[in-house]
């Protein structure tokens, strides 16, 4: 379907460019046809050629990323692979907001706070072990 688009892109453009030259339109949509096939391959109208010929030529591979290290990481408002120095600043910024004695006047949000105060440890304690700071 985008093949047969950008085809048709093609040849609007090349026909207002040379206004055919006095070629009919038969012979015209065959030279066309043609430098399309020269340039980009096959005129294939099947959908399963086009999606096998970008299968064979061009391979993605997703990076194998630890889910539960990306969990941590965005836990703490880091991306990934940042130094264990901006690590252990966000760590302690959280758990200054997060502390569950900032909020003993609310026992709601000394609870939310207990919860938060847990998983920024428990973020900072497997990144602080996976990098060897211990």
């Amino acid at each position: 379907m985008l093949f047969d688009r950008l085809k048709n892109i093609v040849r609007s453009t090349a026909n207002d460019l040379l206004e055919k030259n006095g070629l009919s339109d038969e012979e015209y949509t065959k030279a066309i046809d043609d430098e399309y096939e020269k340039e980009f391959g096959s005129l294939g109208n099947d959908s399963t050629s086009y999606s096998s010929n970008f299968d064979t030529e061009y391979e993605f591979t997703a990076p194998k990323a630890n889910p539960k290290e990306r969990i941590y990481y965005h836990t703490l408002g880091l991306e990934e692979g940042v130094s264990f120095e901006q690590i252990k600043t966000a760590y302690k910024k959280l758990m200054k907001a997060y502390h569950p004695d900032r909020h003993q006047a609310d026992p709601k949000k000394q609870k939310w706070a207990v919860e938060q105060s847990q998983k920024v440890n428990e973020a900072y304690a497997y990144l602080e072990k996976k990098l060897g700071k211990s």
